[in-house]
């Protein structure tokens, strides 16, 4: 029988076939093989005990694509949440999930979550009487809605939410209908609080900052799909567990480029077929910094190109 791992812990699956779920296994064929399953993969299962709804898991089918960390495989968009603070916004590590989220070809949404911690145009209510008291906070989040923007002009699709107030869930729900979305991001940046405020009849375990690090806490620790509605109209979502670093060593040098969404139109300008953006004369895309290619932008590729 065919079905969708919908959730993986400590070996064992739970595979949905039609509206069933099952409990499996996976065979040692894939430990030999250096194989795992992923939640989302499709996967052929044998069913061993019908009444007890338990079954073995034989043949993985090709994915559409995968992500190791979080590990998922054959979803229809990754989610990209960061707050507009607490914790402090890192445009580094948003840039190299970008990177991972490109090189795999996924379609990717940017939801930048707590706006009710920032004011700006793009992002309601405006800070509250508490927060305008903390002129410190009010800068750090202001300067961080600006950042946003930059990923905006770069031609990524940016959602505003609150998940505490419900502002933008609307236009969230939009983004995500029908499709299978994966929700990754910082810990403590507060997907789980979007997906259950999403959702229907959820109740993720969310946490706080840890006060020692300004870090969120991990409150998911596995990954897991959940359906946002009663129809697949609905769409389905990820629940991951966060990330603080993330490795982009696979991804040759000169395919780094392409992945910056704002160089691509300037790319083939360049004199040399093979420049790297860099150190080289005649680069076209360096032209543009300052005009399309925002410096900050310019200077993250710089770092991940060297590093």
């Amino acid at each position: 029988m065919t079905g969708i791992i919908m959730k993986g812990v400590g070996g064992a699956y739970t595979v949905m076939v039609e509206e069933a779920l099952f409990t499996c296994t996976a065979r040692g064929v894939f430990r030999n093989r250096n194989t795992t399953p992923l939640v989302g993969d499709k996967v052929e299962i044998t069913i061993t005990d019908h009444e007890k709804k338990i079954g073995t898991i034989h043949t993985i089918n090709p994915r559409e694509n995968e992500l190791r960390r979080p590990p998922a495989a054959n979803i229809g968009q990754v989610i990209i949440t960061i707050a507009t603070t607490q914790p402090q916004f890192n445009a580094g590590l948003l840039d190299r999930f970008l990177l991972l989220v490109g090189y795999e070809k996924i379609p990717v949404l940017i939801c930048v979550n707590k706006v009710d911690l920032a004011t700006a145009a793009a992002a309601k209510p405006l800070f509250t009487e508490d927060m305008q008291s903390k002129p410190h906070a009010r800068l750090e989040a202001v300067n961080t809605l600006e950042a946003f923007a930059v990923y905006e002009k770069a031609g990524y699709p940016l959602v505003y939410a609150g998940a505490l107030e419900g502002t933008g869930l609307d236009q969230l729900r939009r983004e995500m209908a029908g499709k299978v979305n994966l929700f990754a991001g910082p810990s403590g940046v507060g997907k789980s609080s979007l997906i259950n405020a999403l959702s229907l009849g959820l109740n993720l375990e969310t946490g706080d900052l840890s006060a020692k690090l300004g870090r969120g806490k991990h409150t998911t620790r596995h990954t897991e799909i959940f359906p946002l509605g009663d129809t697949p109209e609905d769409g389905y979502c990820f629940d991951t567990s966060g990330f603080t670093s993330l490795d982009i060593t696979h991804i040759p040098k000169n395919e780094l480029a392409p992945l910056f969404r704002e160089f691509l139109p300037f790319i083939s300008g360049c004199k040399f077929n093979n420049c790297l953006h860099d150190r080289e004369a005649h680069c076209a895309v360096k032209e543009q910094i300052g005009g399309a290619v925002h410096p900050a932008r310019y200077e993250s590729y710089v770092k991940l190109l060297r590093c």
